[in-house]
């Protein structure tokens, strides 16, 4: 099915008035810097309202803003955490009916930390839970229907969710690890995670937006809180420009009865958008609608509330340089339309913002963060009559606010790793370090590299290296700084530590090519498995086998991403066929897709790859679902199987591991016309450690019980069976030189294999 995408034009179908919001009222939470959301609650018990902000601070605390009545807080006061937080949840956690606090700890080194509740707005020292790498968000809700409060978390550097069931003596545990889009040719990097009954079956589902794989994911709750493979659609284009998201929202739009998603759309070549991802009421988001979104900077965050008191739920949109707010009240009886679109003032880049009555006038007003101008806005709703708030002066943009952005997805993938001063992440790294950004030891265009420490130092000694271009002076000033970072550290190589680096000098050097992240953060659990499986391995060659067909596929002009990219395709196979061709993770990330819906036998795929790779079975249609049926994980210089039993859509050949995608280490082998080679005088091109050949066929699997050879077991064999009865042959099924009753009950056993 194609999915539905229409734009729908702005209009006032009704002579209702436009929702009315006054201010902002903005308060410095000075000292502490980068804000990422307020949470709003009753903390301390008076009755009145108060705002509770997590901070990608690195002081690691969060501000407490006490209510005093009327949408009046007082001066910010400090809660210590231990480390930045992007996320931060009030909830009654331990049952003794005091809120507890539960912040989402974006740093290298993942964590939840649990605040209990003390009574008065006061809260005990944090207990931190090791999460994974970069958590961005964490949503609470009684996910197993047992009655007390669960959490997922999304991690934007593992490209995961975690399910975290509450338990009164351990606190959190974790039940499950959800992979996101592990097929994308992009990393997902998926930032933001929404619960709700999507499918209409009484438990509550999750969904999350990916910045990088450029989807929305649905992962449907069996009922006891475990969570099936997400199914993800994507998102629509504008023009041949795709809609960049970042957040999401759920949302009745429509008020047909079922939970649709709303989210940004943020465009480098249009007026933004919000796209309306429509329910099916079976937790099918195939049709997509885009209607009007903030005209202003980059288009971050959004939300919906019933904000005019008429029963349908009106949207709200926040941007980026500039700021802007932009509020749409929405007509439900019309399907959705959006009517009456305003926008307002919102700072500098309004990175979160939360709707829910500040003042008590019964009805909401918003409470939003400003990241890089490190306030609060609390614009309030009215209905008329009421004086505006005195006006504020805008706060200028830094002079260095937007890096020169080839696409709304890395201009949303920028904004989501937003910095001040230097701060990322909680820690000194510049954001064009790291994973994603080029080789350390070649010149390109694009600023950073990929180890973080060795970057961190080069742009310390020149900034114009993370700024602007990584040139022939930056890969100069690395080969005099960046002499081993981190090998070798404390801690076993094979095993967990908190820290970055490992003992065995050699393995840690190694590794650290393929997973920078060990080398800079922690070595944590995913480290300690590639250490294990990589360290100590040889290269090889698979060599050619003269029967394959060779895919003529040019590494950087990745012709065969088949859902990946807009105007590629896929190899279509058939029975016995034997394909050879090559990844890389130059630049953006090689996958190789073959389409399968043509195979009419039972099929044993079987990879054999110089690299360590992952061939992942995705059923369904590229605009969506997309869901993971399968994967295969295979280890550099092995071959392994899987038997194909069922019909499904796709196989998917990537440069990864169980845990992640790889990133860098495998650069294409094949000179670009179109980029000559370089210069006498510059680094020579350097080889990855493995090869990037891999082999891939698809044979018949010889079914027990198909006696005429056509892939099938069923009436035609049962004929052949009875016709041989009592004689040899082909029928003879268990080789007992007659064929009788136990060749029919095991024919039998088989029927309808394929």
């Amino acid at each position: 099915m194609i999915a539905a995408i229409s734009l729908v034009a702005v209009c006032a179908l009704h002579a209702a008035a436009a929702i009315t919001l006054v201010g902002p009222t903005t308060i410095s939470l000075a000292p502490l810097v980068n804000p990422t959301h307020a949470a709003v609650a009753d903390v301390d018990g008076n009755g009145v309202v108060d705002i509770i902000v997590s901070c990608r601070d690195t002081t690691g605390k969060l501000a407490f803003l006490r209510g005093i009545g009327g949408g009046v807080f007082a001066a910010p006061e400090i809660i210590a955490v231990g480390a930045p937080t992007d996320w931060v949840e009030v909830h009654d956690l331990t049952g003794d009916g005091i809120p507890d606090l539960l912040a989402a700890v974006r740093s290298n080194h993942g964590r939840l930390a649990l605040l209990p509740g003390l009574g008065g707005g006061q809260f005990g020292t944090s207990v931190m839970t090791l999460a994974q790498r970069n958590p961005s968000k964490v949503v609470v809700r009684d996910l197993d229907g047992d009655g007390d409060l669960d959490a997922a978390v999304v991690n934007y550097g593992s490209s995961t969710v975690e399910v975290w069931k509450w338990s009164a003596t351990e606190h959190f545990q974790r039940s499950q690890i959800v992979a996101t889009q592990p097929w994308a040719t992009a990393i997902p990097y998926p930032f933001c995670i929404v619960a709700a009954d999507f499918d209409g079956d009484s438990d509550i589902d999750l969904a999350t937006a990916s910045t990088g794989a450029a989807a929305v994911a649905i992962m449907r709750n069996n009922g006891a809180g475990f969570f099936a493979q997400g199914e993800s659609w994507h998102v629509p284009t504008v023009g041949k420009e795709f809609v960049a998201i970042s957040n999401i929202v759920e949302a009745d739009i429509d008020l047909d009865g079922d939970i649709d998603i709303l989210s940004n759309g943020l465009l480098l070549n249009s007026p933004n958008v919000t796209v309306v991802w429509v329910n099916d009421g079976q937790g099918h988001f195939a049709e997509k609608v885009l209607r009007a979104g903030g005209t202003e900077g980059y288009s971050w965050t959004v939300n919906a509330a019933d904000m005019d008191g008429d029963g349908d739920r009106d949207a709200l949109m926040g941007s980026a340089l500039p700021g802007k707010l932009t509020v749409a009240e929405v007509s439900g009886s019309t399907g959705g339309n959006f009517v009456h679109v305003t926008s307002k003032a919102a700072g500098t880049f309004l990175r979160d913002m939360t709707l829910v009555d500040i003042d008590s006038d019964g009805d909401r007003d918003v409470v939003a963060v400003d990241i890089a101008a490190h306030t609060v806005m609390i614009y309030r709703n009215t209905s008329g009559g009421v004086a505006d708030d005195p006006p504020v002066p805008p706060t200028p943009p830094p002079s260095d606010s937007s890096p020169p952005l080839v696409s709304a997805a890395a201009a949303s993938q920028w904004l989501a790793q937003w910095h001040d001063d230097g701060e990322s992440f909680g820690s000194a790294v510049p954001p064009a370090c790291g994973a994603g950004a080029g080789l350390c030891e070649e010149p390109h265009d694009t600023p950073g590299c990929v180890r973080t420490l060795c970057c961190q130092a080069v742009c310390e000694f020149n900034p114009i290296c993370c700024e602007v271009t990584w040139d022939q002076n930056c890969v100069d000033a690395e080969d005099e700084l960046c002499d081993d970072y981190n090998c070798p550290s404390a801690g076993a190589c094979d095993d967990f530590h908190a820290g970055p680096g490992c003992d065995d000098e050699s393995c840690c050097s190694f590794l650290c090519e393929f997973d920078a992240f060990c080398c800079w953060a922690i070595w944590d659990e995913v480290c300690a498995r590639e250490a294990t499986a990589l360290c100590g391995a040889s290269p090889c060659s698979i060599g050619h086998d003269a029967s394959a067909i060779e895919l003529a596929e040019i590494c950087y002009q990745r012709i065969d991403e088949g859902c990946n990219r807009a105007g590629t395709a896929a190899t279509r196979v058939a029975c016995g066929q034997t394909f050879e061709s090559t990844i890389s993770t130059e630049t953006t990330r090689d996958t190789d897709w073959f389409r399968l819906d043509a195979l009419t036998c039972r099929t044993e795929i079987t990879v054999a790859s110089e690299f360590p790779a992952l061939a992942i079975i995705v059923r369904g249609a590229c605009e969506g679902p997309l869901q993971v049926s399968a994967t295969l994980e295979i280890p550099p210089c092995t071959t392994r199987s899987l038997t194909l039993a069922a019909a499904n859509d796709w196989l998917v050949i990537a440069a990864a591991n169980a845990d992640r995608p790889f990133r860098s280490a495998f650069p294409c082998d094949i000179e670009n016309p179109d980029a000559p080679p370089p210069g006498p005088d510059d680094p020579p091109y350097v080889p990855s450690f493995f090869g990037l050949h891999y082999r891939v066929s698809f044979a018949p699997q010889v079914v027990v019980g198909d006696i005429n050879g056509d892939g099938r077991v069923d009436g035609g064999d049962l004929a052949a069976l009875l016709s041989g009865w009592g004689g040899g042959g082909a029928a003879d099924l268990d080789g007992s030189g007659v064929v009788d009753g136990l060749d029919l009950a095991t024919l039998l056993s088989n029927w309808g294999a394929n």
